[in-house]
């Protein structure tokens, strides 16, 4: 996917988006796990909470992790959900400040962990691995700032499209008629990625199911095309977005 017929761009897939160790060369990357550790984690499990010292990073083997935050009414907000292969907190290691979300396993998970003494060796040492963070920090910064400008110019409607496109692009499946499926995502779950409530997102998705841009079926949303569905809404003029690719 590239340009859309009207000649907004539109998206592209980066392969480890969220994996700084992924995209080492072969021979650091070993040295690297070489200095982890494995951990499990129940579903639920808290990793680590907002506020806290951080002293580790960690890549995630297998399982889910969310990453959120709460109002002071306790209204949770979602970020992101971490997937096998990706890399999350070395903030707190780099500027040596607090967490800045909460993050808590979906499903069993194990957690493979780098601890503060060994990353800050092997980040001295191995210039290549500042570099690799730096890519990786810049595409977060990237889609934060789509994110940012969904949530000030859009309504609800489109914001909710785009989310959906994104998506699927990245995180999808295909099923036997070569529709894109979209599998676990509930009403709440996208409530708390858009900061909304369940109620909103089932009246934008009925809108959207009688636009035929999507059908719902139990538990799955299917996109027959994800460029119309991304095209039907509105949004400010820029660069590609882009999406962690997931799909290899």
């Amino acid at each position: 996917m590239r340009v859309f017929s009207d000649g907004r761009p539109s998206m592209k897939k980066i392969r480890a988006l969220h994996s700084w160790i992924d995209n080492l060369p072969p021979d650091l990357r070993a040295e690297v796990l070489q200095h982890m550790c494995l951990r499990h984690y129940r579903d639920g499990e808290t990793v680590y909470r907002l506020g806290e010292e951080g002293h580790e990073l960690y890549m995630v083997k297998s399982g889910k992790v969310r990453s959120c935050n709460y109002t002071q009414k306790g209204k949770e907000i979602q970020y992101i959900v971490f997937q096998a292969g990706d890399c999350f907190g070395e903030l707190s290691l780099i500027d040596g400040l607090c967490r800045v979300h909460s993050t808590y396993a979906l499903g069993s998970t194990d957690l493979l962990v780098l601890h503060q003494r060994d990353f800050e060796t092997l980040y001295a040492k191995h210039p290549q691995i500042p570099i690799e963070i730096n890519k990786t920090l810049s595409r977060r910064l990237r889609i934060s700032h789509t994110t940012i400008d969904d949530a000030t110019v859009l309504p609800m409607r489109d914001r909710l499209a785009r989310l959906l496109g994104r998506l699927a692009y990245s995180i999808s499946t295909a099923d036997e008629h070569g529709q894109t499926v979209l599998e676990g995502f509930t009403h709440e779950n996208l409530a708390r990625m858009l900061g909304s409530t369940r109620e909103s997102i089932s009246r934008e998705l009925k809108k959207l199911e009688e636009e035929g841009l999507l059908q719902r079926r139990y538990g799955k949303i299917l996109v027959p095309d994800i460029a119309a569905l991304i095209g039907s809404c509105d949004g400010l003029v820029g660069g590609e977005s882009i999406v962690p690719d997931y799909n290899q």
